[in-house]
Parts: structure tokens; C-alpha cells; sequence
């Protein structure tokens, strides 16, 4: 198995817009954080769970930061229009 590759914090700042707390569409009770794009486009998500595991975030801008470290490279490389 393949050891994921993320993004760099830079780029990753640069290309999302929004990170959205919502409940999972096929999965009561689980939430997650949606990762949306300048375009509106979701490029991923994260378990709410696991995230909030792995830090002691008292306020949403701290998730979104951490989350901004784990972009994966696959969520931006999908087109020509990367190019």
C-alpha cells in the first residue's frame, strides 16, 4: 500500500476555500469535514472524529488549520486545469 502524499500548508491555504462540518450523506450519525475549493468543487473530507482526536481545538479556524497539513495530492491533481 501507498503512503499518502499531501500538499503542501502553502498550497494547500491557496486552493481551499472552505472546510464544512456536516453529517456524513450515507451514514447517520457520523460527521465529517467537507474540503471545498475556490470553484465550490469538494476535493475531500475527513472524519470529524479522527480530527478532533488528533487535536484539542477549541475554535473551527484551529481544525481547519490542522486539516490544511493533510490535503491530499490526489484532491488537486484530478484535470488539465491543473496544469
Amino acid at each position: 500500500m501507498e503512503k499518502p502524499r499531501f500538499i503542501p500548508y502553502e498550497e494547500a491555504s491557496k486552493i481551499v476555500a472552505e472546510v464544512v462540518e456536516m453529517e456524513h450523506p450515507r451514514e447517520d450519525g457520523k460527521r465529517i469535514f467537507s474540503v471545498y475549493d475556490h470553484t465550490g468543487r469538494s476535493i475531500c473530507w475527513f472524519d470529524a472524529e479522527d480530527v478532533e482526536a488528533e487535536i484539542e481545538a477549541e475554535e473551527f479556524t484551529e481544525v481547519k488549520d490542522h486539516i490544511l497539513h493533510f490535503i491530499p495530492d490526489w484532491a488537486v491533481s484530478s484535470g488539465p486545469e491543473d496544469s
